[in-house]
């Protein structure tokens, strides 16, 4: 599993952004008009990825860990 984040490839109007949700990911009971949230957890690892589903759609691979390290970045700053 990756350690950073990762962004999947972009999609258009007429093509599909690259999916890089793993198939058994849970897609987390909320969202907002413009982005669904999935997480993935493996081998005591856990991936937030972030979809957007507006007028470019596309998918972004966050280890919580990064989530964790901007959380404390903000926290301090």
């Amino acid at each position: 599993m990756k350690r950073a984040i990762y962004e999947g490839g972009r999609g258009a109007s007429r093509v599909s952004a690259e999916n890089i949700i793993p198939p058994d990911a849970e897609k987390i009971p909320f969202e907002t008009r413009s982005y669904e949230f999935y997480v993935h957890r493996i081998h005591g690892r856990v991936t937030v990825y972030i979809v957007t589903t507006d007028y470019h759609p596309g998918i972004l691979s966050v280890p919580v860990e990064k989530l964790i390290e901007f959380i404390q970045y903000v926290q301090v700053s």
